[in-house]
């Protein structure tokens, strides 16, 4: 088992009665994160955008292909790592090389709205009502060299909990 991440000492100082189970599961997603948007709504018929809908089936395919994992009924604990690219203006060299914050939209939230529902949609969990913890963050990349930062990425760890 990999040791408990310093998020689930904390979680688990607060009076949660529940311990990790043996197996985390690890993702990573090599694209842009999106933001799960308000469904549009037409005539009395609600949709969701195409562009979200082929995000979310291109990641779906790309979890997939990572793991083979069966569906998850216990409680889950996640965290997510979004990774955007830094623009050229936060390049220059008074500017950090390290990663930084990212408190510009799209908001936090509707990220991890849209990880849930591909989760979801893989069959990994059943329902994102059993997610009891959500770490978060958004980032700008560090910077590689001059002209370069990270690329867009998202990474997810998920951790079955025992009830």
């Amino acid at each position: 088992m990999n040791s408990p991440p310093w998020w689930a000492i904390i979680f688990f100082r607060q009076g949660a009665n529940m311990q990790m189970q043996n197996q985390s599961i690890s993702i990573y997603l090599d694209s842009k994160p999106v933001a799960c948007p308000r469904p549009r709504v037409t005539s009395g018929f609600a949709y969701m955008p195409k562009t979200y809908v082929k995000w979310k089936a291109e990641q779906k395919f790309k979890v997939m292909t990572q793991t083979n994992q069966r569906l998850i009924t216990s409680p889950v604990a996640l965290v997510l790592s979004f990774v955007f690219t830094r623009p050229k203006g936060m390049m220059r060299k008074a500017d950090p090389t390290e990663r930084i914050f990212k408190d510009t939209k799209p908001d936090i939230d509707n990220l991890c709205k849209s990880i849930m529902d591909v989760l979801q949609d893989c069959k990994i969990i059943k329902d994102d009502s059993q997610v009891v913890s959500v770490i978060a963050q958004k980032w700008y990349g560090a910077i590689i060299d001059k002209k370069k930062s990270e690329q867009n990425h998202i990474k997810i760890d998920i951790y079955p909990l025992k009830r």
